[in-house]
């Protein structure tokens, strides 16, 4: 008899990892961007500092109860956690390598927080919002003769590959799952390989059409 094979499961928006704005109309999605990006590095830089699990633990409640009152899944914040638990699981055995278990839970825990607090953000912000105003804050750099549109457009570029390459993994791994070809590495590979050339390649094409150099 022929073996069934399960058919992919089609990925859903809910499960992109960054780069997707979340809909609302919340007092987060409506917040000033330059608000939200300055609220975000004071957390990290308190988490950084403070260096207490506590503080930690403390700072994603926080994040958790931000999302229910702007009504954001969880399952939106915690799929970064699914899409990540391979470099999360490669953190947490090199601290337990190099530091001892106390140290390496408080590293992670930071990690952790930071990442939840910077998905939260990229949740209820438009990434042109994003590139806005990172490029306020590299206006300076154009009395070096940087140009600051350049850096933000690469800004942008960077955050809706992200999720595009995720997808690309996961569907590969998936068909090649549904082949029986589950530990092929090319069968998982490959079509991340072509789905990022692809990419690159419609990328380019929308860059020379709205002309890169105006940036």
């Amino acid at each position: 008899m022929r073996r069934l094979r399960r058919r992919p499961r089609p990925l859903r928006p809910r499960e992109q990892v960054l780069g997707r704005r979340a809909p609302g109309d919340s007092f987060m999605h409506r917040a000033p961007s330059g608000v939200k990006v300055l609220v975000l590095a004071l957390v990290t830089a308190a988490v950084l500092i403070a260096r207490d699990p506590l503080v930690s633990a403390g700072v994603v409640v926080l994040v958790f109860c931000t999302a229910l009152v702007a009504r954001i899944p969880l399952l939106m914040l915690l799929v970064l956690l699914r899409r990540l638990w391979l470099v999360l699981a490669v953190l947490a055995i090199l601290q337990l390598i190099l530091n001892d278990p106390a140290t390496g839970t408080e590293v992670l825990s930071r990690i952790l927080t930071c990442l939840m607090a910077a998905q939260l953000l990229l949740l209820t912000t438009a990434p042109v919002e994003l590139v806005g105003v990172l490029r306020r804050i590299l206006a300076p750099l154009r009395l070096l003769g940087i140009r600051p549109g350049r850096i933000a457009l690469a800004a942008l570029i960077m955050l809706r590959s992200i999720p595009y390459l995720a997808d690309s993994f996961h569907l590969g791994a998936q068909q090649a799952r549904a082949r029986g070809l589950e530990r092929d590495l090319r069968a998982r590979t490959v079509p991340l390989l072509l789905g990022a050339v692809d990419h690159a390649r419609n990328t380019g094409r929308a860059l020379n059409a709205r002309g890169i150099d105006e940036a």
